[in-house]
């Protein structure tokens, strides 16, 4: 499925609301065929074992809790053989058959149905356990790393802004600013022709938009990429996002940025340097983010292997630089 980033992102797989209007006419069919006779209870337990067998209860919506759902399913041991037969006079065979065993068979599925349930229902508590403790650690992580915004290096004065601007020029497709602040930097990539857009999760910055129209969006920079399709992306603009990062919150985020830039789509990424970020003139988020900026070597270094063309820009008084990097086409040597 395709994603158009000039919009909101559509909902993964069918319209809820339709897949709930089906699911209600299925419950409605199996009840109208349970009264009349025509849904034997046998019938209906080989059907859901079927399902539950083929159905995608391990995708990335499953879990523990829809894979038992097979377990209960098979929970329960019939006792009472089909008699079914295509051969003349099979069906009173097998009817004997099983009437002179069933009281012995019946014996053993019994106990054996005992202890598959009281295993279901083991399993079911280890889930609700399973479930709360994962809620507790999501309420309890470690925030995400703060926007940092810092007044001599984020604003359409700044020295990399026409370097950023001459590099997103050879972009195949729509350009993406996180996090874009009031939308400065996306007027000045429209007013140059290119068509660009903007995130921030920062409340209150984005009510300039709502009077010029210029396409900007209260979220998260990785959760407007996980919505994006892949290689949906000509460019992308980090300013502020990446420098008080921890290291596995930047590498998750650089891999979705890989896998949504297009072949030969344009990322800049500008951050602060290690030694400007000690400085006294930086905001406390500074202090109280989870990581620190990278040197710009390593910036080169992760993108070369993930594919990319880097070059590193340093800035006049070396507190901050920008990195301009293509991906798909090899790697060069930063200067």
């Amino acid at each position: 499925m395709t994603t158009d980033t000039s919009g909101p992102a559509p909902a993964e797989g069918l319209d809820q609301a339709f897949l709930d209007s089906v699911m209600a006419e299925i419950d409605e069919e199996v009840r109208r065929r349970r009264a009349s006779g025509d849904l034997p209870a046998r019938v209906e337990r080989e059907l859901d074992e079927l399902f539950l067998q083929f159905s995608p209860v391990a995708s990335r919506d499953g879990g523990l809790h829809e894979s038992l759902r097979m377990v209960d399913a098979a929970a329960y041991i019939d006792p009472v053989v089909p008699i079914e037969s295509q051969r003349s006079g099979g069906a009173v065979v097998k009817k004997g058959l099983r009437q002179a065993s069933l009281w012995y068979v019946g014996y053993i599925t019994h106990q054996v149905s005992q202890f598959a349930t009281a295993v279901s229902r083991s399993l079911h508590l280890l889930d609700d356990q399973v479930t709360a403790l994962s809620r507790q650690l999501d309420e309890q992580r470690v925030p995400s790393a703060p926007v940092l915004d810092v007044a001599w290096a984020h604003g359409p004065d700044a020295w990399w802004v026409d370097e950023a601007c001459g590099v997103l020029k050879g972009a195949p497709g729509r350009i993406l600013h996180a996090a874009c602040g009031d939308g400065w930097l996306v007027r000045r990539l429209g007013a140059e022709g290119l068509d660009a857009f903007g995130v921030d999760p920062r409340p209150g910055l984005l009510e300039r938009a709502e009077v010029d129209g210029t396409d900007l969006r209260q979220e998260r920079p990785a959760d407007q990429l996980r919505a994006t399709a892949s290689a949906a992306l000509g460019g992308l603009v980090l300013t502020g996002v990446v420098d008080g990062m921890a290291e596995g919150e930047r590498q998750a985020l650089l891999d979705l940025v890989a896998d949504r830039l297009a072949p030969g789509a344009v990322l800049v990424v500008h951050s602060l340097s290690p030694a400007a970020w000690a400085e006294d003139d930086l905001p406390a988020d500074a202090d109280l983010a989870p990581g620190h900026p990278l040197r710009a070597a390593t910036w080169a270094h992760v993108l070369e292997a993930r594919g990319f063309t880097v070059a590193v820009h340093q800035g006049p008084e070396r507190r901050d630089y920008l990195v301009g990097a293509v991906l798909g086409t090899g790697s060069t040597t930063p200067r």
